[in-house]
């Protein structure tokens, strides 16, 4: 591997490391303050909507901003701009007051702040390692917020009870700092080819242009739209998984966080692994069968709520959850890993920023709009039917993609220039 960009993979995972890590801790310990302060699950449900709400919303200017501006400097200054909002709202904690709209406050600025970061990084990877590396960045990336999502929570529980909420904001601003750091030693543009002609025009256009760049590129759109449906289909998973241990299955508050805990370590493990490997050649292959795989591990999810199977014990039941959760988190980066390594090689330097940014909105819009269904639904129907109905959704697609054959077709394409490379 070049020197060049070994270095930039080892900046960008100590930087995604720490800022996810960091933000993650503090995201779970301003819940546990909330909690405890209010006794309210309903704000804390508000700081989970105005982290989301932002990135809906603002995603497509960030997307536009990231390819009409120096996308390095977007994400140091992001950087560096959470870290002054954040000091901000320490020093109001510390000298004002402690009531919790400033909590508010402060998760709405950091997730504004986020949506441009995110996005700029995300436009970024491909000119950081190439076209060879791009597999690997991908899973270290997805590895690093695995990771976070693992110990952040157990961090953020471990410490609560021991430090001020003040030293968790006094943390995530440090984090924040050493991610902006790390950013300014990366060379974002190592492998750029980015035309520069279309920066005088107006951002209204240049939305409308990656827009019509999008509709009129079926290979990109088909991806846009797999992955939107995949995220509107899964987000059944985090509501009825609750409902089926804690509700039906009348199992441990510890068994569930046992049974969650396995899906970021599968993801975790899956993205090392590919981390390690050459890039996945069968692309068709990897992308339906994962699906057929998340579709057929979904409808097993709800098998112990059937009344056949309410008998079973609840060891055995424990047991065959985590099985079929390692089984998701498997499936999920099977299609998640080339889905991703797609977008960014088959999408022009320029109009990178905008694509990824749809994607992102779509992506954020679903999940909130499938935990709203979902959970309406679960008062209306048994969990193993609506899993059902889930997975079989997912299953549709597939079928729909290979009857249409189009997006197959140029998969294969995708496939075959570095099949005969090797």
């Amino acid at each position: 591997m070049d020197s060049s960009i070994k270095k930039n993979l080892v900046l960008f995972l100590v930087g995604k490391v720490t800022s996810v890590l960091g933000s993650s801790i503090y995201a779970f310990a301003i819940g546990l303050y909330i909690l405890a302060e209010t006794g309210s699950s309903l704000n804390f449900a508000v700081t989970l909507v105005l982290s989301m709400l932002p990135r809906i919303l603002l995603a497509p200017v960030a997307g536009t901003l990231s390819d009409r501006l120096d996308r390095k400097k977007i994400i140091i200054f992001s950087n560096f701009a959470s870290a002054f909002w954040l000091g901000i709202i320490l020093a109001s904690f510390l000298f004002f007051t402690q009531e919790i709209w400033v909590l508010y406050v402060a998760t709405t600025g950091l997730g504004i702040i986020g949506t441009f970061y995110s996005i700029a990084v995300t436009s970024s990877i491909y000119n950081m390692v190439g076209p060879d590396h791009l597999q690997r960045a991908m899973s270290l990336n997805q590895a690093a917020i695995s990771l976070s999502t693992i110990l952040g929570p157990v961090l953020g529980g471990v410490f609560f009870g021991m430090i001020h909420i003040h030293l968790f904001m006094a943390l995530n601003l440090l984090t924040y700092l050493i991610s902006a750091f790390a950013s300014i030693f990366i060379d974002y543009n190592l492998f750029s080819k980015k035309s520069h002609n279309k920066r005088t025009s107006r951002m209204s256009e240049n939305l409308r242009q990656g827009l019509s760049y999008i509709k009129g590129q079926p290979f990109i759109l088909h991806l846009v739209i797999l992955s939107v449906w995949l995220n509107f289909w899964f987000a059944v998973f985090p509501v009825a998984m609750p409902y089926l241990v804690l509700t039906v299955r009348k199992m441990s508050s510890i068994q569930l966080g046992v049974i969650e805990g396995a899906f970021s370590v599968g993801m975790l493990i899956m993205a090392l692994l590919l981390s390690a490997r050459k890039e996945i050649r069968k692309k068709e292959l990897s992308i339906t069968g994962g699906m057929v795989l998340l579709s057929a591990a979904l409808m097993l999810t709800g098998l112990p709520a059937i009344p056949g199977f309410i008998n079973l014990p609840n060891a055995a039941v424990f047991g065959f959850l985590i099985t079929i959760v390692l089984v998701l988190s498997v499936s999920i980066m099977f299609i998640n890993t080339p889905v991703s390594v797609l977008l960014q090689k088959n999408t022009p330097d320029e109009y990178r920023g905008r694509v990824m940014a749809l994607l992102e909105t779509g992506a954020s819009a679903m999940t909130p709009l499938g935990f709203i269904l979902f959970g309406f639904l679960l008062e209306k129907l048994p969990v193993w039917l609506l899993l059902a109905v889930c997975g079989l959704s997912l299953l549709a697609m597939v079928v729909y993609l290979y009857r249409e054959k189009m997006f197959l077709k140029l998969l294969k394409d995708e496939d075959q220039p570095r099949a005969s490379s090797i």
